[in-house]
Protein backbone atom coordinates (compact mmCIF):
# COMPACT_ATOMS: atom_id res chain seq x y z
CA UNK A 1 0.00 0.00 0.00
CA UNK A 2 1.98 3.17 -1.19
CA UNK A 3 2.60 5.25 -4.46
CA UNK A 4 1.66 2.21 -7.07
CA UNK A 5 -1.88 1.53 -5.08
CA UNK A 6 -4.63 2.99 -7.13
CA UNK A 7 -6.99 2.84 -3.98
CA UNK A 8 -4.99 4.53 -1.27
CA UNK A 9 -4.82 8.75 -1.17
CA UNK A 10 -1.08 8.51 -1.66
CA UNK A 11 -1.40 6.43 -4.77
CA UNK A 12 -4.13 9.00 -5.99
CA UNK A 13 -1.77 12.13 -5.53
CA UNK A 14 1.05 9.98 -7.05
CA UNK A 15 -1.01 9.33 -10.17
CA UNK A 16 -2.88 12.49 -10.22
CA UNK A 17 -6.51 11.07 -10.21
CA UNK A 18 -9.45 11.93 -7.69
CA UNK A 19 -11.92 9.31 -5.88
CA UNK A 20 -13.92 8.09 -2.95
CA UNK A 21 -9.74 8.50 -0.85
CA UNK A 22 -9.44 11.43 -2.08
CA UNK A 23 -12.05 14.18 -2.80
CA UNK A 24 -11.82 17.44 -4.76
CA UNK A 25 -12.05 20.78 -2.82
CA UNK A 26 -14.66 22.37 -3.43
CA UNK A 27 -14.20 25.27 -6.10
CA UNK A 28 -15.57 28.41 -7.04
CA UNK A 29 -19.17 28.54 -8.35
CA UNK A 30 -19.32 29.00 -12.18
CA UNK A 31 -20.61 32.05 -13.71
CA UNK A 32 -24.18 31.95 -14.86
CA UNK A 33 -22.90 33.07 -18.29
CA UNK A 34 -20.77 29.86 -18.56
CA UNK A 35 -23.07 27.64 -17.20
CA UNK A 36 -25.86 28.61 -19.50
CA UNK A 37 -24.03 27.82 -22.46
CA UNK A 38 -22.89 24.34 -20.86
CA UNK A 39 -26.31 23.63 -21.04
CA UNK A 40 -27.61 24.54 -24.61
CA UNK A 41 -24.30 22.73 -25.94
CA UNK A 42 -25.55 19.95 -23.63
CA UNK A 43 -29.15 20.22 -25.78
CA UNK A 44 -28.05 20.48 -29.14
CA UNK A 45 -26.13 17.15 -28.30
CA UNK A 46 -28.82 15.33 -26.56
CA UNK A 47 -30.50 16.67 -29.88
CA UNK A 48 -28.26 15.17 -32.39
CA UNK A 49 -27.92 12.30 -30.77
CA UNK A 50 -31.84 11.90 -30.60
CA UNK A 51 -31.59 12.25 -34.75
CA UNK A 52 -28.86 9.90 -34.69
CA UNK A 53 -30.50 7.08 -33.38
CA UNK A 54 -33.82 7.94 -35.31
CA UNK A 55 -32.08 7.35 -38.36
CA UNK A 56 -30.71 4.11 -37.21
CA UNK A 57 -33.76 3.23 -36.27
CA UNK A 58 -35.42 4.09 -39.65
CA UNK A 59 -32.40 2.26 -41.08
CA UNK A 60 -33.03 -0.79 -39.31
CA UNK A 61 -36.66 -0.72 -40.06
CA UNK A 62 -35.92 -0.83 -43.65
CA UNK A 63 -33.71 -3.48 -43.39
CA UNK A 64 -35.84 -5.50 -41.50
CA UNK A 65 -38.49 -4.91 -44.02
CA UNK A 66 -36.80 -6.17 -46.78
CA UNK A 67 -35.11 -9.05 -44.67
CA UNK A 68 -38.84 -10.22 -44.16
CA UNK A 69 -39.81 -9.67 -48.08
CA UNK A 70 -37.03 -12.19 -49.26
CA UNK A 71 -37.99 -14.53 -46.57
CA UNK A 72 -41.13 -15.28 -47.47
CA UNK A 73 -41.59 -17.51 -50.47
CA UNK A 74 -43.34 -15.96 -53.62
CA UNK A 75 -46.83 -17.41 -53.30
CA UNK A 76 -47.75 -19.67 -56.00
CA UNK A 77 -51.40 -19.56 -58.00
CA UNK A 78 -53.89 -22.78 -57.66
CA UNK A 79 -55.75 -21.22 -59.92
CA UNK A 80 -56.21 -23.56 -63.50
CA UNK A 81 -55.41 -21.42 -66.50
CA UNK A 82 -57.74 -20.91 -69.30
CA UNK A 83 -57.07 -23.30 -72.26
CA UNK A 84 -57.08 -20.97 -75.27
CA UNK A 85 -59.50 -22.42 -78.30
CA UNK A 86 -58.10 -24.47 -81.30
CA UNK A 87 -58.77 -22.84 -84.17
Amino acid sequence: MGKGDKKSKRGKIVIGSYGVRRARKAGKAMPKKFVEAVKVVEAVEVVEAVEVVEAVEAVEAVKSAKEKKAATPKKTTTAKKKKEPEN
